[in-house]
């Protein structure tokens, strides 16, 4: 089994990119799989420390590039790609390497606009609702975004919502020694989502393109 590639992309910025490949990686340790994070974005920078997983550095071109080849000799496990905002023509080259690609979007009309021109441009692209409201009274009104882009991009949204939780912020502190109950229990679930979604979408990795 090779290993899976996971793209988090997208134009607009402050959508949980990193939070969410963050996220996946923490919830394939505790689900007892191996997992690699990968930052991309060149204004960022290295937070490695009490990591249960790899973090990877592909900052610059021919380190993701390396990155990138290494992972198609390896069996098993998930490379977690994290990208920068605004990179559109970095959006669309990662888009045509890596099994998945994934925008995230927030319930706002801004981030629907955002996620639709890119849904536009990269035509196999998955959007994926995220930082989502748990209040009983905005539930609704969130739910309406997530409705009208399933409606314009049938089976290309993830609709089960990964849910705003406070101490996820954790996550792209200096360190993660330790991570919160609630931060652990989003982890798996965001995994296990992304897990069920790769099994049904993916049916031959080994045709992905090459890299480079």
């Amino acid at each position: 089994m090779t290993t899976k590639l996971i793209y988090w992309g997208g134009s607009k910025g402050g959508v949980g990119k990193s939070t969410n490949a963050h996220l996946s990686c923490l919830g394939a340790n505790l689900s007892g799989q191996a997992a690699a994070y990968v930052l991309t974005d060149p204004d960022r920078e290295i937070r490695d420390k009490g990591r249960p997983y790899e973090v990877l550095d592909g900052r610059e071109p021919n380190e993701l590039a390396n990155i990138l080849k290494a992972s198609r000799k390896t069996s098993g496990g998930w490379l977690i790609i994290d990208g920068g905002g605004n990179r559109p023509a970095f959006d669309a080259a990662i888009a045509e390497t890596v099994d998945l690609c994934i925008f995230s979007f927030r319930p706002s009309h801004e981030d629907m606009d955002t996620v639709s021109k890119d849904m536009d441009r990269i035509s196999n692209a998955l959007a994926w609702p995220t930082a989502w409201p748990t209040n009983i009274f905005a539930i609704p009104a969130a739910r309406g975004y997530i409705t009208r882009l399933s409606k314009k991009y049938p089976s290309r949204v993830i609709t089960k919502a990964i849910p705003f939780v406070n101490s996820a912020s954790d996550l792209l502190a200096e360190s993660l020694d330790t991570p919160s109950p609630p931060v652990r229990s989003l982890a798996r679930k965001v995994f296990s989502v992304m897990e069920e979604d790769y099994g049904r979408r993916v049916v031959n990795p080994a045709k992905r393109k090459a890299a480079g």
